[in-house]
């Protein structure tokens, strides 16, 4: 059953809260060739197969019942933005129907403008990580080994006393946990202090749900996904990355999707720098030198993709959690996923649209009817999808302090999504 189809039927309705928000198949095939020059076999299987079977197959705008002019009014767009040094550098993809009706990258990958940004550049996608990490724990509800019900100090010690104790499933991947963005006392930011993702956890369950009581309202804070990635190791037996590079990367074909990088691995060579500031007066703060940015895998904010990759996950949750013909999460799973739960005050574009949060996505609906999800990426990484019209649009920058996304959105809304009658 399409995802469309199933929201209709769900009717789902929100739940109001005072808050706060944080190519051508010629050049695919050529980037995938690379990878076959390096890595372990199975990589090099999925590249291969990839030869034979882009994803999303390119087409002519026309032939998806798309208009060239507004494929031109976006390349302007971002050209404009590139121009105005409002951000760095860009890739932008639009698919309809599963085809791909435009793929090009604007700009450079850093501010010296030395070095054009390639399309099938891998970006750091920051909190677009949380969708990822959300359905690998999905997963585990599907098959009865995680409840949302269950209280976090069933899984971790640390959350069994008198100020984390209420705290559950649910509230991690709602956000209505209570746990603060930032706390006080120890640099809550200071991961070099730590060696893995159960000590952040354990940090958190010791902190306590300081901002109000869990289930009372919501407070985006990557406290709650680290927290439920230490969840799922302990439920899993493994560790949390590769639960999700196994059946979730591997899965749905996400060859360029990663956890950690690492010197080992050939694709880094293809890792965007980041890039940190506004308008004109940007900075690269980090550049692929040998080391990752995070020591370990940060599952609020800390994996890499690519806009082909992230599709294929967007794609999936958009049928209903069929991939390739196989089942990778119930219907059940994505109607939790895609229900508005919590009002959010984060700006859009979209007109007539409210900003919702579901479980740990981004939902843009009205009148409880989702008509537009995706997540956002504090780097300057952005993804969209409209079931209805088999729509998806991202747009990836390394340009972290750039305010470009509600202006993509509203020529996207205007354009694309929902096209003014003349």
């Amino acid at each position: 059953m399409k995802i469309a189809n199933l929201l209709f039927f769900l009717s789902l309705i929100f739940v109001s809260s005072d808050c706060q928000e944080p190519g051508d198949a010629e050049t695919v095939v050529e980037n995938r060739q690379s990878q076959l020059l390096g890595g372990d076999e199975a990589k090099k299987q999925v590249a291969q197969d990839d030869l034979t079977d882009p994803p999303f197959p390119p087409a002519t705008p026309q032939s998806q019942g798309v208009s060239p002019e507004v494929i031109q009014r976006l390349a302007e767009l971002v050209e404009g933005f590139v121009e105005a040094e409002e951000i760095v550098g860009a890739e932008l993809l639009v698919i309809k129907n599963q085809r791909t009706v435009m793929h090009e990258a604007f700009g450079y990958d850093a501010p010296n403008r030395e070095q054009e940004l390639a399309k099938n550049t891998i970006f750091s996608i920051r909190s677009m990580t949380k969708p990822l990490a959300g359905a690998a724990a999905q997963m585990l509800i599907d098959e009865g080994g995680l409840n949302l019900t269950d209280p976090v100090a069933k899984y971790l010690a640390s959350f069994d006393n008198e100020r984390s104790r209420s705290i559950n499933i649910e509230h991690l991947l709602t956000h209505r946990s209570g746990l603060p963005m930032k706390s006080a006392g120890r640099l809550w930011s200071d991961y070099s202090s730590y060696q893995n993702i159960r000590q952040v956890a354990d940090y958190w369950g010791e902190y306590g749900p300081q901002l109000f009581t869990p289930g009372e309202r919501y407070h985006y804070a990557d406290a709650n996904v680290d927290t439920l990635a230490a969840v799922i190791e302990q439920v899993a037996g493994e560790p949390a990355e590769a639960v999700i590079e196994r059946r979730l990367f591997d899965s749905l074909g996400m060859s360029d999707s990663i956890t950690l990088l690492s010197k080992d691995d050939v694709r880094v060579t293809r890792v965007a720098g980041k890039n940190a500031g506004g308008r004109g007066r940007w900075r690269q703060f980090w550049s692929w030198q040998g080391h990752p940015y995070f020591s370990f895998p940060m599952f609020a904010q800390g994996f890499y993709s690519t806009p082909i990759d992230y599709a294929l996950f967007m794609q999936m949750i958009m049928d209903g959690g069929m991939a390739h013909g196989k089942r990778v999460l119930s219907e059940t799973a994505i109607a939790r996923m895609l229900k508005p739960t919590s009002k959010t005050t984060m700006p859009t574009g979209f007109a007539g649209l409210a900003a919702s949060y579901g479980q740990l996505m981004q939902i843009y609906e009205k009148d409880g009817k989702v008509v537009v999800f995706g997540h956002s990426g504090s780097d300057g990484t952005y993804a969209w999808a409209w079931p209805e019209q088999e729509l998806m649009v991202l747009y990836f920058t390394q340009s972290r302090g750039s305010i470009t996304m509600s202006r993509m959105e509203a020529v996207l809304d205007s354009l694309l999504a929902r096209p003014i009658e003349n």
